[in-house]
């Protein structure tokens, strides 16, 4: 995407409590980054600039325990170093200028705005995570399982992906020329298409769509395919 919008993400804390002793700041100086790789109930908030920025907000002495960095593949890893059952609400705050991937897992709630024009963006959710992403690709691929939710609002012009242990795709405000899902698990997703939607679902799950695509579908476990 090519507007000069900044990009932000929030993370929740595995407890979702405030912190008891007011919150503090950490600023990490990291930079050349594409992809981002969360977790641990992160609250993210993703928006796109010129700069690359990364700021975490929570307890001191979660705040202590992060590390970040930046591997090989260009992909930027936020994490804690040590297990503990007692986490406080993190907030965590990107900027970047391009966005080629999410992998959130462990419960992560995240909002991504600003990415224009991508060509190809990935977008992983797992453990219950929830995203809401403002974006228009030429191709946006999805990964959800263990019951996560994505919030897919922009245009593109294709749309595929995987949907397992009843997670949801609501994709209503994201339309694309073709789309190609793959449910299972009680999944279900909602899709605005304007030419192809090629369905396969088992598990009973469910697939509503808008438009007037022409449709391949290949359906079992009392899943369903029907306009909306």
């Amino acid at each position: 995407m090519t507007s000069l919008l900044q990009s932000c993400i929030y993370i929740d804390a595995n407890n979702g409590g405030p912190a008891p002793g007011g919150t503090t700041d950490r600023t990490f100086r990291l930079a050349n980054f594409t992809r981002l790789e969360m977790g641990n109930a992160f609250i993210v908030k993703v928006r796109r600039a010129a700069n690359f920025s990364l700021v975490a907000t929570g307890d001191q002495t979660d705040i202590d325990d992060l590390e970040a960095f930046v591997s090989q593949n260009d992909v930027l890893v936020l994490r804690y170093r040590n297990n503990r059952t007692r986490r406080y609400r993190m907030d965590v705050s990107v900027t970047m200028p391009d966005l080629r991937g999410v992998d959130f897992s462990g419960a992560v709630k995240s909002s991504i705005e600003g990415f224009d024009n991508l060509r190809n963006l990935d977008i992983e959710l797992s453990g219950a995570s929830k995203s809401t992403a403002v974006v228009s690709a030429e191709r946006v691929e999805i990964d959800l399982s263990g019951a996560s939710q994505l919030n897919l609002r922009g245009s593109g012009l294709r749309l595929g992906g995987v949907l397992s242990g009843a997670s949801q795709l609501d994709a209503f405000d994201y339309g694309v020329e073709d789309a190609d899902l793959d449910l299972s698990g009680a999944s279900s997703g909602r899709v605005l298409v304007s030419k192809l939607l090629t369905v396969k679902a088992s598990g009973a799950s469910d697939v509503r769509y808008r438009g007037n695509p022409e449709l391949r579908s290949n359906l079992s476990g009392a899943s369903t395919l029907r306009k909306d």
